[in-house]
């Protein structure tokens, strides 16, 4: 039968349990699915328990099970007298139960009776992962490990992805001070990689999904396309400032702290299994499923986390936007690719209901901050309220009471770091005193030989460009000639918008 897989032994077998969003639950430590067979159809031995190795391989084993309480279900199977010892209803009272082989009670879970990705196109993955992942910490130890003994660490990945071994190790966890206080729980680097293997596999499947104007985490948008695109859409509303009209600027009340996993796991899926039955070859949809439930579903980020950092600032994290102040399955950590695509796939439900019920057409978002634009203050006085509900409703989420509001567009508003006029924008005055910040932090590190011209020059640009985009240009002037190391190691473009190194 197709749809069997068979599992790898071991000494006791989880029962099956009820569960909100996906009624199986997994042990706590990786299960090793055999490989290198294009479809698991033949059933394992079992495993001794003093040597670790795989008794009467072939000979008796156990297969998982599709579906409940059926005749042809999971069951333990002694090969060589063709027997069946007994047949198993996968039952909480049956002694032999084992998870199923896909999720019960998830609506549109897919199939994965076949391996289609071969060691040879996992490894192509894992090495391309790399490169992505390297791109964020170029300079890094764990990343300067890696790559001293490249060839083996990405054979020796790949292995472990393909052969369903690989397990994530515990977080590093710290708390970071800017823009706000918050804590991030970073991956190590070999985990990072894996993360960058499933964000290659399912990003471009939900990007067809995402409405045009969410810019967090997206090719080709981010803060500044998200700048203007909301300036367009000021002008679109108020017919280039000749009529009146209004924002509803929400956020999300501890958005990341406030994820439900389950109910993220059972979105992804849906949509996994609607792109399975129009494109079935597009990716191997079993192994995006085991990541997504090793990765976000069965993963509590606490277990085994590492504090680095001054113990001092965990204190200054507010009540409820710690991951260890949530009940159990809710939240997702900060700092890795796969959670900020998470964010963008659970918050995208939001969005396609404001397009499609409340029929806004100026709206933006970046992640939980988002604008709704209208004409009508008091039918935006309605979509509040409608939008908690729903939020809470569907998504479990709710509206933070202070930072949700409606203001007048003949008002500044403000967006990512910037303050958007009638014609003109400008730089937010906190955006300018961290810019100004970083500039003496940056003057400190040349004066002192802490960093090099080489290392500081696209810190440099980074905030030069960014900059560029704002009537700026005496801000620009005034940090430069205010750090004296700076401006004798490099030479500005005439705008300023830009430095090279001097000669």
């Amino acid at each position: 039968m197709s749809w069997i897989f068979k599992i790898a032994p071991v000494l006791l077998i989880v029962a099956v349990v009820a569960h909100e969003a996906c009624a199986a639950v997994v042990p706590a430590t990786p299960t090793a699915l055999p490989s290198n067979k294009a479809t698991l159809t033949d059933a394992s031995g079992y495993r001794d328990r003093t040597s670790g190795g795989l008794n009467n391989v072939g000979s008796n084993g156990n297969y998982w099970s599709f579906a409940p309480n059926s005749q042809a279900n999971a069951r333990n199977l002694n090969f060589n007298s063709g027997n069946v010892n007994p047949l198993n209803n996968n039952n909480r009272a049956n002694g032999f139960s084992v998870r199923p082989s896909r999720a019960l009670g998830v609506a549109g879970c897919f199939s994965t009776s076949a391996m289609k990705y071969s060691a040879t196109d996992i490894r192509r993955l894992v090495t391309e992962a790399y490169l992505k992942a390297r791109e964020e910490e170029r300079s890094s130890l764990a990343q300067l490990t890696f790559e001293t003994n490249l060839e083996q660490e990405i054979s020796k990945l790949s292995r472990e992805l393909h052969r369903r071994t690989w397990y994530p190790q515990p977080l590093d966890w710290f708390v970071i001070k800017e823009p706000a206080v918050r804590e991030v729980f970073a991956p190590k680097f070999r985990d990072r990689v894996v993360s960058h293997v499933l964000f290659l596999m399912i990003s471009p499947i939900f990007e067809r999904y995402f409405i045009c104007d969410s810019f967090s985490c997206r090719t080709d948008k981010g803060t500044l396309v998200g700048i203007e695109r909301l300036e367009h859409h000021i002008r679109s509303v108020t017919e280039n400032w000749e009529k009146e009209a209004w924002s509803l600027n929400y956020d999300i009340r501890a958005y990341f702290m406030s994820i439900n996993r389950a109910r993220l796991y059972g979105i992804i899926s849906e949509t996994l299994s609607k792109n399975e039955r129009r494109h079935p070859n597009a990716i191997d949809y079993g192994f995006a499923d085991w990541l997504l439930r090793t990765t976000i579903l069965e993963r509590n980020p606490l277990d085994g986390c590492v504090y680095h950092g001054n113990p001092a600032l965990i204190s200054l994290i507010q009540p409820g936007k710690s991951l260890r102040d949530q009940a159990p399955g809710v939240g997702i950590p900060i700092g890795d690719v796969m959670n900020q695509l998470c964010s963008n796939i659970y918050l995208n439900t939001f969005d396609q209901w404001v397009k499609r019920e409340l029929k806004i057409r100026h709206y933006v978002r970046y992640v939980d901050d988002g604008k709704m634009l209208h004409q009508d203050r008091e039918y935006l006085e309605e979509c509040r309220e409608r939008a908690d509900e729903f939020l809470r409703e569907n998504l479990r989420l709710s509206l933070h009471p202070n930072k949700t509001v409606i203001t007048n567009l003949r008002e500044t508003v403000y967006f990512l770091g910037a303050a958007i006029k009638p014609y003109r924008r400008y730089a937010r005055n906190d955006t300018v005193a961290r810019f100004r910040r970083k500039m003496r932090e940056m003057n400190s590190a040349l004066e002192t030989g802490e960093l090099t011209a080489l290392q500081v020059l696209p810190r440099l640009n980074s905030h030069l460009g960014y900059f560029s985009h704002f009537k700026a240009r005496k801000i620009t002037a005034g940090s430069i000639a205010a750090a004296p190391a700076i401006a004798g190691s490099f030479d500005f473009a005439k705008n300023l918008t830009k430095a090279t190194i001097k000669k």
